[in-house]
Formats: C-alpha cells, structure tokens, sequence
C-alpha cells in the first residue's frame, strides 16, 4: 500500500534494440500506477545539462526505469503525453526501504 494516492497510471515501454537496419525496436510495455505532478521545475539531467522538467512521476516501490525509456499517460484534461525520462531517483525511508521511484520528464 502507498503511503500517498495513486489515482494515475503510466505505460512505461522499455527501450528495445536495433534491428538489421540500425533502425529501433520498441520494447516490451508496462501499466503502473502512478501520481502525476505536472509543474515546470530546473533539473540537471545525467550528462550534467540543464533541463526543464514538465512532470514529476512516483511509482510505487523500486521500479526500474531506464533513460531510453518511454513514458506516456493521459492528463484529467484529455492531453496525450509521451516523455523520456531526465532523472530517476529512488525515495527511501529511514531504514532504507524503496518506497518510490521518483521520475521527472
């Protein structure tokens, strides 16, 4: 159980290889849910650059996302949105359990 609602969900469609043509291969796919927190906020991604951020996700436990990842989900409004991750983070609690895994697109 959550310690905050999950009232959202994300598919989560892992990054898949090349194939003959160089060309890429979707993954395999996931729904989780999810609470979505959409707001613009300055993060420095993995290769030390600024970026704006339009979202902040939290998964429920220790999920596993990769930054060739692709996350989609649908607002209350009716957008569509499709994001690559640019940060993850695990949130724990003092005796260091996962309690979420906190993704900003």
């Amino acid at each position: 159980m959550a310690l905050i609602p999950l009232n959202q969900s994300v598919k989560i469609t892992k990054g898949g290889d090349l194939d003959e043509w160089g060309q890429p291969r979707p993954g395999r796919g996931m729904t989780l849910k999810c609470r979505i927190d959409q707001h613009s906020q300055l993060v420095k991604t993995q290769d030390g650059k600024e970026a704006v951020t339009s979202a902040t996700i939290l998964l429920n436990g220790l999920v596993t996302v990769n930054y060739s990842d692709l996350l989609e989900w649908k607002d209350e409004t009716g957008n569509q949105y499709s994001l690559h991750p640019l940060t993850v983070a695990i949130v724990r609690d003092f005796t260091g359990k996962p309690l979420f895994t906190k993704v900003a697109v």
